[in-house]
């Protein structure tokens, strides 16, 4: 893979791993309630990614068989593949299954940008929810411009209008994100319309020029792992 974001959660076992490259490779290993940089190595093998992520003396060992085929979100390149993934330590007997995903772009979303952000999100009964938002050089985050889908089985929807909002700690990290994605049509004066998310961090660590985390979610209902990835100029 060239351009490529990918990862995996368990709130149960509070294990979790993000790995990407655009243009520039990362990794973050989240185990035991801590976060760090790590680094990773892949391997794509029929339909399935074996992704190792290391981190001092720590290794997950994770792979990514994909739910659905890789569906195409925008015609910028951006496809998502939702995944389950297998997860063990490195010369532990025992394995967990967990949510995954894999997105990838044919051309870098960075180029000529300001800002951007990857989040994914567990949204139970093995749908995931996508939204990237971009910025040009000089753009505050609220005037990013968000798209954000749906992936349920093999269909993707794209949402209408989707809004990002970030809580940053003193160190000038995100702690908390929430995300309002209204679907086409929809009627604004009812809140209900609307599919929300509210997520606080589990873990997250600045890696090279972006700053990566996981987040525990709860969408309407429904609680899960979240990705955020955010890379500034």
């Amino acid at each position: 893979m060239d351009l490529f974001v990918c990862g995996f959660g368990d709130p149960a076992s509070g294990l979790g791993g993000l790995a990407w490259d655009l243009g520039g490779p990362g990794a973050l290993l989240l185990e035991d309630g801590a976060a760090r940089p790590a680094s990773f190595a892949l391997e794509e093998g029929g339909d399935a990614l074996t992704l190792e992520i290391t981190s001092q003396d720590s290794t997950l060992n994770a792979t990514l068989s994909p739910r659905t085929t890789e569906l195409a979100l925008d015609e910028g390149g951006l496809t998502a593949t939702v995944c389950v993934a297998d997860v063990s330590p490195a010369g532990g007997s025992e394995s967990i299954q967990c949510p995954g995903q894999i997105s990838r772009w044919s051309s870098n979303p960075l180029d000529g940008a300001g800002s951007f952000r990857h989040l994914t999100v567990d949204a139970g009964e093995q749908s995931l929810l996508v939204a990237v938002s971009r910025g040009e050089p000089g753009t505050e985050h609220g005037d990013e411009l968000t798209s954000g889908w749906l992936i349920l089985g093999e269909d993707e929807s794209r949402f209408e209008e989707s809004f990002v909002s970030t809580q940053f700690g003193a160190d000038d990290d995100p702690t908390r994100f929430g995300l309002e994605l209204w679907p086409p049509g929809s009627e604004r004066a009812s809140r209900a319309a609307a599919t929300r998310v509210s997520a606080s961090s589990l873990g997250g660590a600045r890696v090279g020029g972006a700053w990566a985390g996981l987040f525990r979610c709860h969408t309407d209902g429904s609680e899960g792992i979240g990705s955020y990835l955010l890379w500034r100029a």
